[in-house]
């Protein structure tokens, strides 16, 4: 057995009994996603030896599983929420209008903040950018909370979910737009971006012709074979973005989509075999990653302390006062806890703090700052949103 496959083994036995004990403790309740998190902080210690090439492998191990987190993120999306309902009774629990209310809401609030904040403190930085990067929240930590918690399917988790989608994606889109009119490219190079969007419907379209053809489903095999298509089209759709320059993490997310919209008779075997796939190896790895890589000398940046307590308060705020329409619907305790978990952030801002410092958008310490804020919000926002939930909702989808 070579050196990297022994301390990968070794890492995955630690990790399970240690996010078995954390997820155990009678205060703090830590969800296991982030006990995987903070272990990959713990390994930075060196205590299990890994080398760079073990690192490596470990992170290209990751890449996949923050692909397939996306994947099921578009699979647990249930597709009749696109659909407005016709009662006006209706609406004011429907997941999709939430959603969007709660989105709307958080962009207006980000904006008004960051513009109000860079005015007062004379912050080097430029609001409206600023307003996007607060305006994301993290999927990738939220989706496996509601799993764990078994709320992805009621009516509250479907509207956290609804509303973390629209964060995520159509930030990353305006974002995209933005800097592409920054780095003054075509307008046709920008709309390329945006291309594996009709892709994605083209495939819908081809897979549902597909359906109904006697001669040709009859190949499609069980289950089993039916998930190794799907992995062959997200690999497919993954290409074509990067090519096109779009992310790779949006066309996974679509392929999930188009998944859940297909009508099959094996959909419940397909989603528990993608669970166990995903929630039993690769996301797991894929946090693990995370707490690997992140720079624990952020903590003694003076420059990152500077604007610390300021964007705190704009990153709670931005999404908690948002989050006060769902007090109508799910109550005020509900709502705080909604709310706090829309405030986890992980990569997607770090990764745009980054580039706003490369095309001048933020200085250096600010996006310092920002790394740090997305830190914390991934390690308390769950633990929040696990202590203060009330007991399971009933209220089915």
């Amino acid at each position: 057995m070579n050196h990297t496959l022994y301390s990968f083994l070794i890492i995955l036995l630690f990790a399970y009994l240690f996010s078995q004990l954390s997820s155990r403790l009678p205060i703090l309740r830590i969800p296991v996603t982030v006990s995987y998190l903070i272990f990959g902080i713990i390994l930075q210690t060196q205590w299990i030896p890994l080398s760079e090439d073990d690192v490596q492998w470990l992170n290209h191990l990751a890449d996949f599983g923050l692909l397939f987190l996306m994947y099921i993120s578009g699979l647990e999306v249930d597709m009749r929420l696109l659909q407005f309902p016709s009662k006006v009774d209706n609406q004011k629990n429907n997941p999709m209008l939430l959603g969007i209310l709660i989105y709307c809401s958080t962009l207006l609030l980000s904006y008004l903040l960051c513009l109000s904040m860079v005015q007062w403190f004379h912050m080097n930085a430029n609001p409206y950018f600023l307003c996007l990067l607060f305006s994301t929240t993290s999927l990738g930590i939220i989706l496996p909370i509601l799993e764990e918690s078994e709320l992805i399917h009621t009516d509250f988790g479907q509207s956290i979910l609804m509303s973390a989608l629209l964060s995520d994606f159509l930030t990353m889109v305006i974002l995209s737009l933005y800097l592409g009119r920054l780095s003054g490219d075509g307008a046709f190079s920008t709309l390329m971006t945006l291309a594996i969007l009709p892709m994605t419907l083209v495939m819908y379209l081809i897979l549902r012709v597909i359906q109904r053809l006697s001669y040709i489903r009859k190949y499609a095999g069980d289950a089993k074979n039916r998930l190794r298509a799907i992995l062959a089209i997200l690999a497919l759709l993954c290409i074509i973005a990067t090519a096109t320059g779009a992310e790779p993490i949006l066309a996974s997310f679509l392929v999930g989509m188009l998944v859940s919209a297909l009508p099959s008779r094996d959909k419940d075997k397909i989603r528990d075999y993608s669970h166990g796939i995903g929630y039993g190896f690769l996301i797991p790895i894929f946090f693990l990653s995370v707490g690997l890589d992140f720079d624990l000398d952020t903590f003694h940046s003076s420059s990152a302390l500077l604007f610390l307590p300021i964007l705190l308060f704009l990153a709670f705020s931005s999404k908690i006062i948002p989050a006060l329409w769902l007090v109508k619907p799910y109550g005020w305790r509900n709502m705080i806890a909604g709310g706090s978990l829309l405030c986890a952030r992980l990569s997607l801002i770090a990764a745009a703090a980054q580039i706003g410092v490369t095309v001048h958008q933020l200085t250096h310490a600010v996006a310092d700052s920002i790394v740090l804020v997305a830190a914390i919000t991934a390690l308390i926002s769950p633990v929040i949103f696990v202590s203060t939930m009330q007991n399971r909702i009933e209220s089915k989808v």
